[in-house]
């Protein structure tokens, strides 16, 4: 139900922002926007938790059935749940992806808006100050969309771990960087920047959320910190 009343009061505020675009009421359409994202926070906050469970029952199952295997066990009915449990994940990283779209195109409207970087810094639970300093002066005039991308702009570690953890609340992080891998994997666009340019700029992008490992046929693997494959970058 909580899902469904997210969804009505999206379309609500999408509403009332082409509303006064309509009427050019900008600083209210701004508003109205802003509160979109708000409200894509917390879809985004539920996909992950969706995707957290998916993954753990996922992980439990691979460990269970190997554990059966290793003692010479036969269990077909195991891999035909870990097949299902697969294609579970697989649900839960699309719903979090398609969160990450619909962020990506309402910040850069936001920001076309007249939505500053206060604006973002308060959108990401930072100072000003920091976020500036994360950004460098050089890119402050940048897509808010790709700052949030390359720069993690809401995921703050107290641990200070080199892996982008879905267990720290980063609901922007996390959706964004899951549509950006969802168009590298899933596009052919995708696929030829991610070829081009991927090995460069994957280190500063992901912050060691994925590694990059190349197999002996030439395949590019995008893996967890786990070691679980999450795709890969073969060429059609």
């Amino acid at each position: 139900m909580e899902k469904e009343i997210i969804s009505c009061k999206v379309f609500e505020y999408t509403g009332r922002a082409a509303i006064s675009l309509k009427l050019g009421d900008r600083k209210k359409a701004k508003r109205a926007v802003g509160m979109m994202l708000m409200l894509y926070r917390l879809q985004s906050r539920a996909a992950i938790d969706r995707l957290l469970e998916a993954l753990d029952a996922l992980r439990s199952a691979e460990r269970a059935t190997k554990k059966a295997e290793e003692g010479g066990i036969s269990f077909p009915l195991g891999r035909q749940r870990l097949k299902k449990l697969g294609e579970e994940l697989s649900e839960a990283r699309a719903e979090l992806s398609e969160v990450g779209m619909n962020m990506c195109i309402v910040l850069d409207i936001w920001q076309g808006l007249g939505a500053t970087l206060f604006d973002l810094a308060n959108l990401c639970n930072t100072s000003y100050g920091k976020l500036v300093r994360a950004i460098g002066s050089e890119r402050l005039n940048e897509s808010f969309s790709g700052l949030v991308f390359v720069y993690n702009l809401d995921y703050k570690d107290p641990s200070n771990r080199e892996w982008v953890d879905y267990d720290v609340d980063a609901p922007l992080t996390h959706a964004v960087k899951e549509y950006y891998l969802d168009l590298m994997l899933h596009t052919k666009e995708g696929r030829e920047a991610a070829h081009s340019a991927l090995e460069a700029s994957f280190p500063e992008i992901m912050e060691n959320a994925l590694r990059l490992v190349t197999d002996a046929d030439g395949v590019k693997h995008l893996v967890d910190k786990d070691g679980v494959e999450v795709g890969t970058l073969e060429e059609e």
